[in-house]
């Protein structure tokens, strides 16, 4: 599907890519602020992997817009296989093995991402054409695993926080983010069919990091009905659970940021902090 975007003076904006197994997920704004920003949504339909790289690769080529010379490229790729590592570690080879342990089928080229202002690292694996094809189309991607940005926001928003706890909430997926005082405890990622599906696997997270139910804090971001549902629902146990607010620095990616996907925030303050 052609988007037939036209955007001017790219050298001057960054483009912001986040592709998970459904769609490609893109903002393109101007990182001193005071603009709006162009965002939208490219659907990927594959019924196997060789397929997906094949869509993917038509949804890049189909909206040329992309491909314009944006002064910063950040790209986010959704992979099911990852471990977290310290950074120092984190080289290819060990990557290799600590995902093969950790999992029976670990296909594709692996690579690792950093999570900025930490010393831990997300090594995952991805199909193997996909990094290549990433890496020669675009000019000089960051490429980073799903979890990366929303990782370096929680550690670096909650810095001050004794115990948080994040909830980044799509139609059927969710991604959780835990952190105590800047540090990283945990991240995950997983699929749900209720809500009170969602609520049990928070809940037990909660508990498994440790947290205080009544001065600790969990927030909600993503879709908006979802995230003030479960919200409410889990104010039933912990006394702190509510939306997430609009960090103040979204304000300088567009004008009108409260509308912005919290994904693709997280993704361009990776880039800008």
């Amino acid at each position: 599907m052609n988007h037939d975007k036209n955007i001017s003076h790219t050298q001057q904006q960054s483009l912001a890519i986040d592709i998970d197994a459904k769609r490609l997920c893109y903002m393109i704004y101007n990182p001193c602020g005071n603009e709006t920003a162009t965002v939208g949504q490219i659907a990927i339909n594959a019924d196997s992997q060789h397929e997906w790289c094949k869509e993917l690769e038509n949804a890049v080529y189909d909206n040329p817009f992309l491909l314009e010379g944006f002064n910063t490229c950040t790209i986010a790729v959704h992979a099911r296989h990852f471990v977290l590592m310290p950074q120092e570690v984190a080289t290819a080879g060990l990557a290799q093995r600590v995902l093969e342990e950790s999992f029976s089928s670990v296909e594709g080229e692996v690579f690792t991402s950093p999570i900025n202002g930490t010393d831990i690292a997300i090594a995952c694996d991805v199909p193997q054409a996909v990094v290549p094809f990433l890496r020669r189309t675009f000019n000089s991607p960051t490429l980073l695993h799903h979890l990366s940005p929303l990782c370096h926001y929680c550690c670096s928003a909650y810095a001050e926080e004794n115990g948080c706890m994040h909830v980044m909430i799509e139609k059927d997926v969710a991604h959780l983010v835990a952190t105590r005082r800047g540090k990283l405890l945990l991240a995950n990622t997983m699929q749900y069919r209720s809500l009170d599906d969602l609520a049990y696997f928070a809940l037990n997270a909660w508990q498994s990091c440790q947290m205080n139910s009544m001065s600790d804090k969990i927030l909600t971001s993503g879709d908006n009905e979802l995230r003030q549902q479960l919200a409410q629902q889990l104010r039933q146990w912990i006394k702190y659970a509510m939306p997430q607010i609009l960090p103040a620095a979204a304000l300088k990616l567009d004008r009108d940021a409260i509308n912005l996907p919290f994904n693709l925030i997280a993704l361009a303050l990776y880039e800008n902090n």
